[in-house]
């Protein structure tokens, strides 16, 4: 049945490549357009988490809804290098972070300082690239780095001094007056009213909290991995003493936004879906009117409904899969194209993406994973549509069909 259902398929190759031509164009613009729609995103959120937050963090447990130095931790503590020896783990950067009220002349604002270990955290944000003015920091430096609308808020620029207040670690008086080294532009507006970074050990001097830090951020080799990751450090740390949280769990707002736009998007590929389901359904069954008096002297000369029905079947599955398989492989090299070379957007658009501090394009999403989502749901979509023309293969009026 099987080699009988092949060679039918080439009896009348236009018609047969007519039908494969419409599960290839399914499958290849719903690649393209999930393609785009989730790369944009990818592209934004990556964007977004390196400049500060990334995928992963781990502070003491109840930190992230109290953020006090009452839940710091011990910066030597040997768990982190257990963290560090996961597999999926790129590498740890530690921070102490806590709140500040920065001043300059008459203006005052709330402030977030954040000490970092220069080199690691450059590693990992990549912050000397965002530097719009003067220069960035070694761990050496008593210096400070402003962030971009911060800067223009207290009108202060490089080589300018800012005075910052707070309270340090057991209840310390922290404050002190720093020369600003330089001026940084981060991609989230959030983080750019209000960062102001300095190296560790001047953070850990200005806090009184010498040896300690509030966070830990996790750098993973590919974010796709993140799941795993966080499985595999909450088997290795101790979840009464520390939490592990993920970019979903500390930027709900952006991971909100995420979701609506997923749901969004499942609207819009959903219609292509139903466009691509008529569109097949109604190929299938010109194919199967055009053959209606060859399938009537088939079963006129003796072969059993059923079987018929059956090598019906095998014809459009083999239909399906070429479809597939090609729609498939057409789609990769475009996918990959446009990946490594994305399209650049207008002039105005460029500016609007400039003012977050990220570059205006349009990537596609170089995952395996969505691909065959597509293709399996093609997949299905085609193997529902082909129920009818079956069904009438099997409820065929012989009288009918013998007609020409």
């Amino acid at each position: 049945m099987l080699k009988l259902a092949w060679r039918n398929l080439w009896r009348n190759r236009r018609r047969t490549l007519i039908t494969v031509a419409s599960v290839f164009f399914a499958v290849f613009f719903a690649i393209i357009a999930r393609g785009f729609k989730h790369g944009v995103w990818i592209y934004l959120i990556d964007n977004v988490l390196h400049s500060y937050t990334g995928y992963v963090q781990i502070h003491e447990q109840g930190y992230w809804d109290n953020k006090t130095f009452d839940y710091s931790m011990a910066a030597n503590d040997s768990v982190f290098a257990k963290v560090k020896a996961i597999k999926q783990v790129k590498g740890i950067i530690p921070r102490l972070e806590s709140y500040s009220l920065a001043s300059s002349g008459d203006k005052t604002k709330g402030v977030i300082t954040v000490g970092i270990e220069p080199d690691l955290e450059n590693e990992f944000t990549e912050l000397n690239k965002r530097i719009v003015s003067g220069r960035y920091f070694t761990s050496k430096d008593s210096g400070v780095i402003l962030s971009g609308r911060l800067s223009k808020y207290l009108d202060l620029k490089v080589n300018d001094s800012i005075v910052l207040i707070s309270q340090g670690y057991q209840g310390m008086g922290a404050n002190g007056i720093y020369r600003i080294l330089g001026i940084v532009k981060l991609p989230a507006p959030e983080f750019d009213n209000q960062m102001v970074f300095m190296p560790l050990p001047l953070a850990q001097e200005y806090y009184s909290a010498q040896g300690r830090i509030t966070s830990v951020v996790v750098d993973l080799n590919n974010p796709q991995d993140m799941d795993k990751a966080i499985r595999k450090i909450h088997k290795i740390v101790n979840s009464e003493e520390f939490e592990v949280m993920s970019w979903k769990d500390m930027l709900i707002e952006l991971y909100q936004q995420y979701v609506s736009n997923e749901g969004s998007g499942m609207i819009i590929i959903s219609l292509l879906y139903l466009i691509v389901g008529f569109g097949v359904f109604g190929t299938v069954l010109m194919m199967i009117a055009e053959r209606r008096h060859e399938f009537g002297i088939m079963i006129t000369v003796g072969m059993q409904r059923r079987r018929l029905m059956q090598l019906v079947g095998f014809e459009l599955t083999f239909i399906c899969l070429m479809g597939l398989f090609f729609g498939f492989l057409g789609s990769v090299p475009i996918v990959a194209y446009f990946h490594f070379y994305p399209i650049h957007m207008s002039a105005a658009m460029a500016k609007s993406y400039a003012a977050f501090g990220i570059e205006a394009i349009l990537p596609t999403a170089w995952q395996l994973d969505y691909m065959l989502q597509q293709v399996y749901i093609v997949f299905i979509i085609v193997l529902v549509v082909l129920i009818y023309p079956l069904y009438s293969v099997y409820k065929l009026d012989l009288t009918k069909a013998m007609r020409r």
